[in-house]
């Protein structure tokens, strides 16, 4: 069963007939199907644009899943749109999946990028880019040459996967490996705890940068892409089908890095959900939702 949100904020099974006309559902009563990343800072850029469905009168319908699940269905028009993508580089291999059948509605963020970080206590003057892992005395200091990572279709997953081969670091121990956010969470928390000398895959917008402090490391061979957009798209159909009011308030949403930031903080760690993560946002920054036409 699909769960669908309705604008008074209430959840019921979504159904084939509107239960207030007795009649069967047009594409004007289905609900808006909105898909999203199942990793809590894309989960919280995607619900931003949810909110703003929500105060438009329309009912939403969330899936969400990995990468390679959810670009598929947007190709497919199985969504309605999709949030949040990041181009031109970071989700490359899945935008070319997609590009035919999709709108750029929004660019709802800038500066989303991938690197790996050491601590701040690893002295800069030792390890400041990654051809310095590479370095037998750094080597020698470091507690391990693990680099845990997150999920095996992620673009950051994979430029790492070649990251280690290009910088010559697999040849020498390093090893990273696949896991989830949540695997890196644990382990970034786990070791800066203990003081570790250890590397990490990271990215932006991510709450683990303003909670510890975390050195990114220059890339000099471009293991990965400049800062992105973080998009939103629709299908081209379904973009078609909505009202202008709604097409001209979603092309509006913009904002930034660190307001992603905090609401992933407030998900991992005061355990509010996505939606209750945006609220709260949204009710310190009205300047800037006021922007979006409202």
């Amino acid at each position: 069963m699909v769960l669908t949100r309705s604008a008074g904020g209430s959840i019921s099974g979504d159904r084939e007939f509107n239960p207030t006309r007795g009649c069967p559902m047009t594409d004007v009563d289905r609900p808006v199907r909105l898909g999203r990343i199942d990793e809590s800072f894309h989960q919280v850029a995607a619900a931003v644009v949810e909110e703003v469905l929500l105060r438009l009168g329309h009912r939403v319908d969330v899936t969400e899943g990995p990468h390679p699940r959810m670009y598929p269905m947007l190709a497919a028009g199985e969504l309605d749109l999709f949030a949040d993508a990041w181009l031109p580089g970071g989700h490359a291999v899945y935008w070319e999946q997609v590009s035919d059948h999709v709108v750029e509605v929004a660019p709802l963020y800038d500066q989303a990028l991938f690197f790996w970080a050491v601590p701040a206590h690893v002295p800069a003057e030792l390890v400041s880019s990654l051809s310095d892992l590479a370095r037998p005395e750094v080597i020698e200091r470091m507690t391990t040459l693990e680099v845990q990572g997150t999920t095996s279709a992620a673009g950051l997953t994979m430029r790492s996967d070649d990251l280690v081969r290009d910088y010559g670091l697999a040849e020498l121990g390093w090893r990273h490996v696949h896991g989830n956010l949540k695997a890196i969470i644990d382990t970034v928390e786990r070791r800066m705890a203990a003081g570790d000398w250890f590397a990490t895959p990271l990215w932006q917008p991510q709450y683990l940068n303003d909670r510890f402090d975390l050195r990114p490391l220059a890339d000099p061979r471009d293991a990965f892409p400049p800062p992105d957009r973080a998009s939103l798209l629709a299908h081209n159909d379904s973009w078609q089908r909505l009202p202008g009011r709604t097409r001209d308030v979603l092309s509006r949403i913009r904002y930034t890095v660190a307001d992603v930031n905090a609401m992933d903080a407030a998900m991992n760690l005061e355990g509010a959900d996505p939606l209750t993560a945006v609220r709260q946002w949204w009710e310190r920054t009205p300047e800037t939702v006021s922007a979006w036409g409202l």
